[in-house]
C-alpha cells in the first residue's frame, strides 16, 4: 500500500515539474519575453478569439444546426482553449510540439520512475483502482443493455484520458485503431537521456496490461493488437463468452 501511495505522489510531483521545465529556447531572440514566454498575442482577447472560432465551427459543421457545433455563450472558454492550442503548435523548437505534449511527458516520466523501481504493475493497479467507479458503472451498463461496444467507447472516445492523449485514431466497425502517441516526444527525451524505453516496450508493458485490466473491471476482455512497426494499435472490448468460443 505504501509503494502505491508513494508512486502516485511521485507522479503528481513529476507532472508539476514536467510543466515547469518543458520545452527549450534557442536563437538570438530566445531571451526576449514574447519569445521566451511563447506568447500568442491573444492573451486578454480570448473572448474575441472564441467568438471568431465559434462562428467558423458553426458555419463549417457537416450537420447544419448540430448543437455540438454551437458554442454560444461559451466564447470565452473556447477562446482560452484555442489560445492554449496556439501556444503548443507555435512551439517548434527543438521539435514540433503537439497539443498532447504535457500529458505525454507526464505519462512517460511517471512510467520511467515506475520502470526504474520495478513498480510498473503497481502503477497500473493504482490507476485502475482510481478509475474503478467509472469502470464499474460502464460494466453495469453493458450488463443491462448487452452492448459490448460501450466497453470499447469507455476506454477510448468517451474519455479525455484517451482523446486528449491520442492525436490520430479511426473507427472500423466495433474496432478502434490509433497511432501510438509517444513517438514524437520520446524521440527527443531518449536522445537527452531522460527516458530509456521504446514505444514497443510501452505498448507491451503498459498500454496492453492497462487496457486488459480496465476491461476486466467491467467483466469484459480487451483484445489489443500486438506491436507493429507503423505504430498503429487496434483494440476492441468483447464479452468473455466471445473469447471462449474462439
Amino acid at each position: 500500500m505504501f509503494r502505491t501511495i508513494q508512486i502516485m505522489a511521485i507522479s503528481a510531483l513529476m507532472f508539476s515539474s514536467t510543466a515547469a521545465f518543458a520545452g527549450a529556447h534557442h536563437g538570438p531572440d530566445a531571451m526576449k519575453p514574447d519569445v521566451f514566454g511563447n506568447r500568442t498575442g491573444f492573451r486578454g482577447h480570448e473572448k474575441e478569439l472564441g467568438t471568431a472560432v465559434a462562428a467558423a465551427i458553426r458555419e463549417s459543421s457537416p450537420v447544419p444546426g448540430d448543437p455540438r457545433a454551437d458554442f454560444s455563450g461559451r466564447e470565452m472558454e473556447l477562446g482560452m482553449a484555442v489560445e492554449s492550442l496556439m501556444k503548443a503548435l507555435n512551439n517548434r523548437e527543438p521539435y514540433q510540439h503537439e497539443p498532447n505534449d504535457a500529458l505525454i511527458k507526464a505519462t512517460l516520466t511517471s512510467l520511467q520512475f515506475a520502470k526504474d523501481n520495478d513498480m510498473v504493475q503497481e502503477w497500473i493497479d493504482a490507476q485502475v483502482t482510481t478509475q474503478m467507479p467509472m469502470i464499474r458503472r460502464v460494466g453495469n451498463m453493458i450488463e443491462k443493455t448487452g452492448d459490448t461496444e460501450l466497453g470499447t467507447l469507455a476506454l477510448t472516445e468517451r474519455t479525455a484520458c484517451f482523446y486528449q492523449l491520442v492525436m490520430d485514431y479511426e473507427r472500423e466497425g466495433d474496432l478502434i485503431r490509433w497511432r501510438s502517441p509517444y513517438w514524437n516526444v520520446l524521440a527527443q527525451t531518449t536522445r537527452l537521456g531522460q527516458h530509456d524505453m521504446s514505444e514497443q516496450w510501452i505498448h507491451e508493458n503498459y498500454t496492453v496490461p492497462m487496457m486488459e485490466k480496465q476491461a476486466a473491471g467491467m467483466g469484459m476482455v480487451a483484445e489489443v493488437s500486438g506491436w507493429q512497426e507503423d505504430g498503429w494499435i487496434s483494440m476492441r472490448v468483447v464479452g468473455p463468452e466471445a473469447v471462449a468460443s474462439n
